[in-house]
């Protein structure tokens, strides 16, 4: 009998941004959502676009002494996985980029973003933006804010 893959998640940047800013709306939502994941034994695959994405700002907002901490966490915790994009993700998530021309809110790295989900055969994103619905994909904790 195969082993049964573990239960993944995929990590916005705007989930990232909730549980490391005590202020934002969404911090105690994603706290214990987090939490309820960890419990529950989930990987959470952070795509390195996305970790760019969110220690750029915690640098410039925050100072890179706290951005050089956070990474140093993750890249340390056994419930993370920093996946890189390939070249192929990056041809996937142009040609979404394109197709989503309409979707002003739709970044360049949510579509890197959503080409990694696919790649990997995930399902769900812990967000709390829209985007990742629009594409298909199963937001989690189920707020939409952005």
């Amino acid at each position: 009998m195969a082993a049964r893959r573990r239960r993944m998640i995929y990590v916005d940047t705007t989930a990232l941004i909730a549980l490391a800013n005590r202020n934002d709306r969404n911090h105690d939502e994603a706290r214990i959502f987090l939490e309820d994941m960890l419990r529950g034994g989930v990987i959470l695959v952070i795509g390195r676009p996305v970790l760019a994405e969110f220690l750029n700002g915690v640098s410039k907002r925050v100072g890179k002494r706290r951005a050089i901490e956070l990474y140093k966490a993750y890249s340390k915790s056994k419930f993370i996985v920093i996946e890189r994009e390939t070249e192929g993700d990056w041809g996937k998530a142009w040609d979404a980029f394109l197709k989503y021309e309409d979707q002003d809110g739709m970044d360049l790295v949510d579509c890197l973003s959503f080409a990694i989900m696919e790649r990997l055969n995930i399902k769900e994103a812990f967000t709390f933006d829209r985007d990742y619905e629009t594409y298909g994909f199963t937001i989690k904790p189920g707020t939409r804010r952005v």
